[in-house]
């Protein structure tokens, strides 16, 4: 395994695990999910798998979509969990993750490989609203990653601060009308084999037959027509 591919499945397994762990290191005692929690943990979670862009053509995800579960909460606070899902691409051999999060407790600063919208959030989903959302590309620098920069709505991610989540089912359909987007100088995909075209009556094997038969019975009926007249001729 390289190098960038061992970074890569660190990066992605922080991703899964740090938020929950940590979060819980500094419990003393626990608690089961509120169903307000629970909700907004699948809504935002939903969204946030949305908003990475679908394999660009002739690309393979590198491994399933990384996002964290929703397990026991501190007690005493609410909201205090890690929203985030993050999604590694393969393309030519070139690897590249992007990750989108919600209400992140810091932010990046604008790089041309990662935004953010809204302010920061000390308190990550204690309110249980967006607060800010966080994008951001990594990889090194090839025609797969710029495609995956180029393929982040930004638009929808900054309409999300402050607005009600959309529902688990909206933001699956919305991911399902994803368009996947083209690598710059990939081989266009191959065309599908098709059935050989069927030869024209010029270009057919028969036809040059055909012809000749033409011509033999032409040249026969000449001859016919030539002795009939030679009988005239003759009076017979």
């Amino acid at each position: 395994m390289n190098t960038l591919s061992r970074n890569l499945n660190v990066g992605i397994a922080v991703l899964a695990l740090g938020w929950p762990l940590s979060t819980l290191a500094d419990c003393v005692d626990t608690r089961r999910a509120t169903a307000a929690e629970t909700e907004f943990f699948n809504r935002a979670i939903a969204a946030a798998v949305a908003a990475l862009p679908p394999v660009p053509v002739g690309g393979k995800l590198q491994n399933k979509d990384s996002v964290p579960t929703l397990g026991e909460q501190c007690q005493g606070t609410t909201g205090d969990f890690g929203l985030a899902a993050s999604r590694a691409y393969e393309h030519n051999h070139r690897l590249s993750i992007v990750s989108v999060e919600i209400n992140a407790t810091r932010l990046p600063a604008a790089d041309g490989l990662s935004a953010a919208y809204g302010p920061a959030s000390p308190k990550r989903s204690a309110g249980l609203k967006v607060t800010n959302v966080v994008w951001r590309v990594s990889g090194s620098d090839s025609p797969l990653r710029q495609a995956l920069v180029d393929g982040i709505d930004r638009a929808r991610l900054e309409a999300m601060v402050g607005k009600p989540l959309p529902s688990v089912a909206e933001s699956q359909a919305l991911a399902a009308r994803a368009v996947p987007a083209t690598v710059a100088g990939a081989a266009a995909p191959a065309a599908s084999p098709s059935s050989p075209a069927t030869p024209s009556a010029a270009s057919s094997p028969s036809a040059p037959a055909a012809s000749g038969q033409a011509g033999t019975s032409d040249s026969a009926k000449d001859a016919v027509d030539t002795v009939n007249k030679i009988r005239g001729l003759f009076g017979r």
